[in-house]
């Protein structure tokens, strides 16, 4: 069983260095540009994808499209969720707070 503050440690962790990157493409889309900074982002990340893979396979051309699909659907996966947070936010954002 796996220790729960060890879990939320790592978590926690993975989001701080997410925020890193973060921060940096929002101090670099200033003068280059959002589009520009979010595709340098897409391009980094396929190719720090790519080499994570190439580590965890002894056969990276036997294993490349497991290794693509499953990297896919993370990205998918995680597009999805900060999309409909963004949504709901946006949402949120739009209907006037009720003073009872």
């Amino acid at each position: 069983m796996a220790d729960d503050t060890t879990d939320s440690k790592a978590e926690m962790a993975f989001f701080e260095i997410a925020d890193q990157f973060i921060n940096l493409a929002n101090e670099l889309a200033k003068t280059q540009g959002t589009a520009n900074v979010g595709t340098a982002l897409r391009y980094a990340a396929a190719r720090y994808n790519t080499f994570e893979a190439s580590l965890s396979s002894d056969d990276l051309a036997r294993d490349e499209t497991k290794m693509t699909d499953m990297l896919c659907n993370d990205f998918r996966e995680m597009l999805k969720a900060n999309m409909q947070d963004y949504i709901a936010r946006q949402r949120q954002q739009a209907t006037p707070a009720n003073d009872e």
